[in-house]
């Protein structure tokens, strides 16, 4: 049963279905009318064409197929399934071979389909010979017009009709092959990781506990205590936290963000680099830690979890097992995975290290909240109302989610393992509340939507004097992912010996334990990466204060934040000065010459 926002989707997608199929339909049945001389021959002819091209092969897999292919994955061929699907396997044709024999039972299908769509035209030819055409054309127009710029629920919940969920994906693989996009490979896959080789286990290896938050801007939750700035649940429980600077993570949407994290490496990698690089819990692996993946996430949403099913994980749980996932975005109660993630550090042995991530979801659009818990007010999860309403419930779901991580933590500390635990916490990205224009996130990749709260917290063994004095020297300056995924390998001791991990020369982030140097480093950030490719991308460049933004239509601009904090007013790239050159190198093709 689907919830009423996705079942809106699937009667909207029922109706695509209807005006993609109605329209050339009802025009083509003219021709069944055609009944005498050389016109009868041409209609005959017509009518073969119609349904030879057109209609049996859409059908063989919108019906014949989809039943196959939900029948083992139960979810339906669609958008992403039909372009990964090509990217991966090379050519369609090599992607349709590898059906094998279950095309005969999709072919039987599709020509019962096919036979069935040639007898209701038939029938209705009579009827509607004197009607006019407006309708059916216009439909035909809505369908594709819909299908072609992505205006169709064929993911996470997949509210559409299987037709309509396949048909969606062709017309999108079409899409990108005219843009260009068809020839870049982007997309979540089975990861084919690069071997490690042996790596060093260190005489200290803390336990590591990285809570990564979903959808949570830097001002909605604050990273150190601060009286013009309370969490009041975070206070209570960890007053001792530390700032990690102004974390700043490298792309705005949860699959590139995490791809980062993960990885070390910059969005700007392509597709199989990003599958090869050995993740944060393989390395752990390798050095003898116990290893866990707790999330709320909707792990099924556009195959997320394929990134993560040979990644050396000791222990994974997702929406899927938690249950309760009444929206696909917001995915499971994030009670359900900090319990998880408690329950993991309780069972891990004495003497064994752990390392693990605690994926929260909860504070994902729609945003979930709790009725006895909403300072601000008032407030309205309607997209289409007052932004500020809307801001106000994003604040409220924060507020919520504070309080559940700060249950968490308040039972970490009172076992005895958190004298040699650290806590990491982050975001993967912001959300914009109409600062330039946009709603939620991947829009763009100013501050709003790319800085994000970070903290650290640790046990009295976990780190030594040296490493927490250079956390505190951080201060106000900007941190990214990579340097997050760097100090996690430090904590694991594996820093000075990641010059051996394979790709590991594009990992440049910084260990946070140790100090910065006065240099800030250029940094790469994108909307898009290898694991994902949003309709309209956006590329840039960091260094410091300073902001280059680019895309594949428009010119590099410059934005110096220390002078434009909101980031309102562009500058000509020459402001950037050779952050332009950077830009360039990591993005062949974009930021395209002013007229």
């Amino acid at each position: 049963m689907y919830p009423p926002k996705e079942a809106l989707n699937y009667l909207g997608s029922s109706l695509a279905s209807a005006g993609f199929w109605g329209g050339p339909l009802w025009l083509v049945s003219r021709l069944f009318l055609v009944r005498e001389g050389r016109g009868r021959l041409f209609a005959r002819v017509g009518l073969g064409l119609f349904f030879g091209l057109f209609v049996l092969p859409l059908a063989v897999f919108s019906f014949g197929g989809q039943a196959l292919y939900h029948g083992v994955f139960h979810a339906y061929m669609a958008r992403d399934t039909v372009r990964l699907g090509i990217a991966l396997r090379g050519t369609l044709g090599a992607w349709l071979s590898a059906w094998g024999g279950s095309l005969v039972a999709m072919l039987l299908g599709g020509l019962l389909v096919t036979a069935g769509f040639a007898w209701a035209a038939r029938r209705a030819a009579a009827p509607l010979a004197s009607a006019t055409p407006l309708l059916p054309i216009l439909g035909f127009a809505g369908a594709s017009y819909c299908f072609w710029v992505d205006f169709v629920e064929s993911r996470s919940l997949q509210a559409a009709p299987p037709d309509t969920c396949f048909i969606h994906g062709v017309v999108h693989a079409i899409h990108d092959g005219v843009t260009g996009k068809g020839w870049v490979r982007r997309g979540i896959s089975l990861r084919t990781p690069a071997p490690l080789p042996a790596l060093p286990r260190a005489a200290h290896r803390p336990n590591v506990l990285v809570i990564l938050s979903e959808s949570v801007r830097a001002d909605a939750l604050c990273s150190a205590p601060s009286p013009s700035c309370p969490a009041p649940f975070l206070d209570a429980v960890l007053p001792e936290r530390v700032a990690i600077g102004k974390l700043t993570t490298q792309s705005s949407g949860t699959f590139s963000a995490c791809m980062v994290l993960w990885t070390g490496m910059p969005p700007s990698v392509d597709f199989q680099t990003a599958h090869r690089a050995p993740v944060l819990w393989e390395i752990a692996k390798a050095v003898g830690y116990r290893t866990g993946y707790l999330t709320s996430q909707n792990l099924r949403y556009d195959d997320f979890g394929a990134f993560v099913k040979r990644a050396g994980i000791d222990v994974q749980t997702s929406a899927m097992e938690l249950g309760d996932t009444r929206d696909p975005h917001v995915g499971a109660p994030d009670e359900g995975a900090t319990a998880a993630a408690l329950a993991f550090a309780r069972d891990t042995p004495a003497g064994t290290p752990y390392f693990a991530v605690l994926h929260l979801s909860n504070t994902h659009w729609p945003y979930r909240v709790d009725a006895e818990l909403q300072p601000w007010a008032p407030h309205s999860e309607d997209p289409f109302g007052s932004v500020q309403l809307l801001h106000n419930h994003y604040r409220n779901s924060v507020r919520l989610q504070e309080r559940t991580v700060s249950e968490m933590l308040r039972a970490l500390k009172a076992l005895p393992s958190w004298d040699d635990t650290v806590v990491l916490f982050l975001s993967d990205h912001g959300e914009q509340f109409r600062e330039h224009g946009g709603l939620y996130h991947i829009n763009s990749l100013f501050d709003e939507e790319v800085r994000v709260p970070g903290w650290l917290a640790a046990g009295p063994r976990a780190l030594d004097e040296a490493q927490r004095a250079a956390v505190r020297a951080i201060g106000e300056r900007r941190t990214y992912s990579q340097d997050v995924q760097a100090t996690v390998v430090d904590l694991l001791g594996v820093f000075d010996a990641r010059g051996s991990i394979p790709l590991s020369a594009l990992a440049t982030g910084r260990s946070l334990l140790r100090p910065l140097g006065p240099n800030e480093p250029t940094v790469i950030l994108s909307t898009a990466s290898g694991v994902w490719e949003p309709n309209d991308p956006k590329f840039g460049v960091m260094r410091g204060e300073q902001l280059l933004v680019g895309t594949q239509s428009t010119s590099w601009r410059c934005y110096p934040i220390a002078l434009d904090p909101r980031e309102l007013g562009a500058r000509p790239k020459e402001v950037c000065g050779d952050m332009v050159d950077a830009a360039r190198r990591a993005f062949p093709g974009a930021g395209v010459p002013e007229p």
